[in-house]
């Protein structure tokens, strides 16, 4: 099979250091799927049968070429899309997790390896039926482990047992596995009847939360968090708490509704038109198939080679307009939800994101879509269209997580009015970026991977002080926790190192340092947040981060 790059080693490497068992997080993008087939390798050199859960046929047509390509010589079947083959002339099986479920689904020798892709899709009680004592050993893959239910503590840790931080952004940017890109945001306005009916939504859904919080003890913080609990409480419609969740969550989707579909942003992507014309493929990211058509009929209007790719179409029409794509014939696509996760797309120098996510996973998805290498390491460009004073304001703290993570690859970040966003993004396609950082190259011993988190520990462990991440977790690049002291550094140890530099900094500066690593014994805070509490650019706040780290390493060196 093809060489594994950096990451992929280490990854590899980690999941064998922990009994092979564990999910490796990585990146839409950065090659995750390698890792699989490389386990796949090591089961057949132990006679091990292998079956490989995806949660879509597309998924399961892109495993079978994919393990075909790489391993010439081992039989692989798949079970789904009309297929019907199963381990007696197979010892590699790809299932779709509907499959797999079912009565009488084949079920390989004990002691096989199972491959768990896009693992977070099996948190409900249906879906990890496939989950059984049948696997000794167990590789599970995602962008992102998150869920807005119980589903990842109930189900999925219990059985994989650890997680592997494989590749991140700024790994796979040092690596020079993703392309250079530089983002833009674009305040786009309400019209004044969007505005009053937003507003009204917006009221209902703030007075409700703010009850669910005071009366209720739903945790206000984090947002993933709060939703589980409302979500769950909004189950039990006879009780005041269920109705007044329910209140909650209508009102939400009302208001998140108007913001994806508000005219404006549809106008807008008229205006980016001559812009999208010049790149070579664009995906703008919708949230309903209503805007996905209207915005590509817009487009076509204005000389853009675009289609809608929604629910709304057939499989065949689905599989003809991503052929299209590929071929050029198409240059643009307007995408809800459904191109988010699993469909292997070409090289996109352009991304327009014109409804925000509350989900990470979905963000770090279509972030993914977008940073793939590209012909001549062209830089790709993000453009995230926003309604001002609403949830999806980033000096609101919009997109804070996925925010964060591109401003620190991005060669340079923008907020510009919307007349001057389609002769910027034009000169963005035809700048050259700068050389290419230097790759990170894989340690010549063996890595080692974060700790193993038992269910119900995970909510307690991500929120521990970074003082108390034991040095084995973070000995290895692969588990890098970019917002600790001790991810960034290596060890707990160095967190005096971080100190005497905070010393040389300015009174300002220092707290900036101090807050961000949480040096104070306090929780580390992010960027934005930071950001936003001392009243600085976020740009400020990266850069210090950034500085305390070369100049910790350089003290322990």
């Amino acid at each position: 099979m093809t060489e594994l790059r950096a990451w992929q080693k280490e990854a590899f490497e980690a999941w064998r250091g922990a009994g092979n068992r564990a999910i490796v997080e990585a990146v839409t993008g950065t090659g995750k799927t390698r890792v699989g087939v490389a386990a796949i390798v090591s089961a057949r050199s132990l006679n091990q049968q292998v079956l490989v859960v995806v949660p879509t046929i597309d998924l399961l047509e892109q495993w079978h070429t994919e393990v075909k390509q790489q391993l010439p010589s081992v039989s692989v079947g798949r079970r789904g899309n009309g297929h019907r083959d199963d381990f007696r002339h197979s010892s590699v099986l790809i299932t779709t997790i509907q499959s797999a479920i079912m009565k009488g689904a084949p079920q390989p020798r004990p002691g096989a390896l199972m491959i768990a892709d896009e693992v977070h899709r099996y948190g409900t009680d249906g879906f990890a039926r496939v989950f059984t004592d049948r696997f000794d050993h167990r590789l599970g893959l995602t962008a992102t482990l998150e869920r807005q239910d119980e589903g990842v503590d109930t189900h999925i840790l219990p059985y994989f047992r650890t997680k592997i931080a494989g590749c991140d952004f700024a790994r796979g940017r040092r690596d020079n596995v993703l392309a250079p890109v530089r983002l833009m945001t674009v305040a786009i306005e309400f019209t004044p009847e969007e505005r009053t009916k937003f507003e009204e939504h917006d009221a209902i859904a703030r007075d409700a939360r703010k009850n669910l919080t005071s009366k209720y003890d739903c945790v206000a913080s984090p947002f993933g968090e709060f939703m589980k609990t409302v979500t769950k409480l909004a189950e039990q419609r006879d009780l005041p708490e269920g109705r007044l969740a329910s209140r909650y969550l209508s009102a939400f989707s009302k208001r998140r509704s108007l913001l994806a579909d508000c005219q404006g942003k549809i106008d807008a992507l008229g205006t980016l038109a001559p812009a999208l014309a010049k790149s070579d493929r664009s995906i703008v990211f919708s949230e309903t198939k209503a805007s996905a058509e209207a915005g590509s009929a817009l487009l076509r209007e204005r000389g853009v080679q675009s289609s809608a790719y929604s629910s709304g179409l057939d499989r065949l029409a689905r599989t003809r307009v991503l052929q299209q794509f590929r071929s050029g014939a198409l240059t643009n696509l307007v995408a809800p939800r459904v191109l988010d996760e699993g469909i292997d797309v070409p090289a996109v120098d352009v991304g327009v994101i014109i409804a925000s996510s509350s989900s990470r996973r979905q963000m770090i998805q279509r972030m993914g879509r977008v940073l793939r290498l590209k012909p001549g390491d062209r830089a790709a460009a993000f453009v995230i269209m926003y309604v001002p004073g609403t949830m999806e304001d980033p000096s609101l703290g919009a997109h804070e997580a996925f925010l964060e993570q591109l401003l620190e690859i991005a060669e340079e970040q923008v907020d510009v009015p919307l007349a001057q966003a389609p002769t910027l993004l034009t000169e963005w396609l035809t700048r050259p970026v700068e050389p290419k950082l230097e790759p990170v190259r894989a340690s010549s011993k063996p890595p080692t991977f974060t700790e193993p988190v038992a269910a119900g520990e995970l909510s307690r462990s991500q929120g521990r002080n970074p003082a108390a991440v034991s040095a084995a977790a973070v000995s290895s690049p692969s588990a890098l926790q970019t917002d600790s002291v001790a991810g960034s550094i290596g060890t707990p140890g160095n967190l005096d190192l971080m100190l005497r530099y905070a010393a040389t900094l300015t009174a300002k500066e220092a707290r900036i340092l101090v807050d961000v690593f949480g040096l104070g014994g306090q929780q580390p805070r992010s960027a934005m947040t930071v950001a936003r509490s001392e009243g600085v650019p976020i740009e400020i706040v990266v850069k210090i981060r950034e500085g305390g780290i070369v100049a910790a390493r350089a003290l322990a060196s």
